[in-house]
């Protein structure tokens, strides 16, 4: 009697860990994004404090990217139009990983390309390579290389939902992008 007590006990914690905050939203992650104070593509400073009280939705891009950015900030793009169609309050912030390359004024015209709307989109530079291959791990989970011999740098494709907090909620295909999903969690962290 006394082990399934113990049993009985281990379980509820157990499931008391896995609940997230994030009611709604399966396998919610519960990280938050580290400090940072960046330039965006108007060559104005930008950090965390700016994203506290948004629902965003952040990427890795860089713009001489010749395979993954551009179908990637495509995707952001179309998210952007959808969730203003449906009243959604989301911002947009898009990391570079090839910072010492992308100015303000090259990330501003990347992002022209795909009619991003700036009032509620920042691509942000400012900072050293080695930076971001630290923060892009860090904070994201996933890989950021730039080969010393050349060639395009190595970063992950997801996209990343953080909540107005500055919590990392859940990392999505950027890809093959779950759009419907995305909105109902935007929903679910709007209403809470």
């Amino acid at each position: 009697m006394k082990l399934l007590s113990i049993f009985l006990a281990m379980t509820l914690l157990l499931a008391a860990c896995g609940t997230s905050e994030k009611e709604g939203i399966p396998d919610a992650t519960d990280r938050p994004l580290g400090d940072f104070s960046y330039t965006n593509q108007d060559g104005n400073a930008f950090s965390l404090e700016d994203i506290k009280g948004d629902i965003t939705i952040a990427s890795l891009i860089f713009t001489s990217c010749t395979t993954v950015c551009s179908p990637i900030t495509a995707n952001l793009a179309k998210l952007q139009r959808m969730a203003e169609k449906e009243g959604l309050d989301v911002h947009f912030l898009s990391f570079s990983v090839d910072p010492e390359v992308d100015t303000p004024e090259k990330l501003k015209e990347f992002g022209n390309q795909f009619e991003a709307d700036y009032s509620k989109w920042n691509f942000l530079t400012g900072y050293s390579q080695e930076e971001i291959e630290t923060f892009g791990p860090e904070n994201f989970k996933t890989i950021v290389a730039k080969p010393k011999n050349g060639g395009e740098v190595v970063h992950g494709t997801s996209i990343y939902l953080i909540d107005q907090e500055g919590t990392i909620v859940k990392s999505y295909d950027g890809l093959d992008v779950p759009f419907e999903e995305i909105l109902e969690h935007v929903k679910i962290l709007q209403n809470k």
